[in-house]
């Protein structure tokens, strides 16, 4: 079995169009010295639509009222910025401090966020509706019952719960909502930030916060402020993950479309182990595919976008030099559950002259490529980006 030689040629000319599947928070900075430079710093896909995304906050303190839905910010009508994956919403005074890394500047000026514990939630909502039902309950206590640490918010009709994170002041009766990972306080101040180490999936650090001085002074330890970039890689104790950035299991994002299969689902790819290239520990899974067909992996160092390659069903998220997985046992039955999977060498990762082994800080893009019953007798999964640390 191969893909057919069209396809691979079709690769240099693909143009980049891709839509994610998941995004999740990567950096907040809720809290500083002097002016508020607030900011959360949102993973995405470069390009993509904020349609249905929203950041809920809900109070954490006695005073005023615990358990207040304080914020709610419907993002939509934006997108990310092209050639760039990270989505900023920040304060005027972030915009200054922080030259064109604020994409969208929030209303309420230097007051986006309170300066007390919260759960700061990121939501995907897609109808404007139920988006609105969400900003109706402003002002208004959210727990499931007195004395809850439970909100309605991930059980609210259309509405799913991409990321949360509690942060965390020195009140001893503070609580944050939904099992959602918490950090702080940083000294006398509950954390001016948190961020992943090292970006997504690396986990948040429990014990080291971005800088909360606005003049330069560290409050050590500390990130440095990063909005709009990767976050740099330190050495902190991991706190709780939470969402699809954990340290193992779940690795990278999923971006570009896919189109319905003989099964009438569209099929996804994944993939689990670790996030370390040294660690050379990475199984990519294809499912929601035609169970008894075969398919295989692909991969590139790049991602684009081409619709029906070569009379294919699917579209082809994939460009540049195809890496096809082929060799031996990589050719694969698709199961009764419409799985198959492949434990693949990052010292021999295939590409169009050879194999290549992949390092740190580099980045790859897979997808499989099945035979179905329908169409031009293939289809495709949506594609998957891992970067590598």
């Amino acid at each position: 079995m191969k893909l057919h030689t069209t396809l691979t040629a079709l690769l240099a000319g693909g143009a980049l169009a891709s839509t994610a599947s998941a995004q999740v928070f990567t950096e907040l900075r809720l809290s500083t010295s002097g002016a508020d430079q607030e900011y959360v710093e949102i993973l995405g896909t470069p390009g993509q639509s904020t349609d249905g995304l929203m950041i809920a906050v809900v109070e954490g303190d006695n005073t005023p009222v615990l358990g207040t839905l304080d914020f709610a910010y419907d993002l939509s009508g934006n997108s990310f910025p092209a050639g760039d994956q990270y989505f900023v919403y920040g304060s005027v005074e972030a915009d200054a401090a922080f030259p064109g890394a604020i994409d969208l500047i929030g209303l309420n000026g230097s007051n986006l966020f309170e300066n007390s514990t919260a759960t700061i939630y990121l939501l995907d909502v897609p109808d404007p509706n139920n988006r609105a039902a969400i900003s109706g309950l402003l002002g208004t206590d959210v727990r499931t019952a007195a004395g809850a640490t439970t909100t309605v918010l991930p059980t609210m009709m259309g509405v799913t719960v991409l990321d949360v994170v509690g942060v965390r002041d020195s009140g001893a009766t503070d609580v944050v909502f939904d099992a959602a990972p918490d950090f702080g306080p940083d000294g006398n101040f509950f954390p001016a930030g948190v961020a992943r180490n090292g970006g997504c999936p690396g986990d948040w650090c429990s014990d080291v916060f971005l800088n909360f001085f606005t003049d330069g002074a560290p409050n050590p330890p500390y990130f440095d402020p990063t909005p709009g970039a990767t976050n740099p890689s330190t050495t902190c104790t991991p706190g709780a993950p939470f969402g699809p950035c954990p340290g193992g299991g779940a690795l990278g994002t999923n971006y570009c479309a896919a189109t319905a299969n003989s099964t009438g689902a569209t099929g996804a790819i994944s993939a689990s182990g670790s996030i370390l290239a040294a660690s050379n520990d990475v199984t990519l899974t294809g499912s929601g595919l035609p169970s008894g067909q075969f398919g295989i992996f692909v991969t590139s160092a790049v991602a684009g976008f081409v619709p029906n390659p070569a009379g294919s069903n699917g579209n082809l998220c994939l460009a540049g030099s195809l890496g096809r997985f082929v060799g031996p046992g990589q050719i694969l039955q698709i199961d009764g559950a419409g799985e198959f999977n492949l434990t693949i060498d990052l010292t021999s990762i295939p590409s169009g002259s050879g194999t290549i082994a992949v390092a740190a800080g580099d980045t790859r893009f897979f997808q499989a490529w099945h035979r179905d019953n329908v169409g031009g007798g293939s289809n495709f999964t949506n594609g998957l980006e891992i970067t590598f640390q």
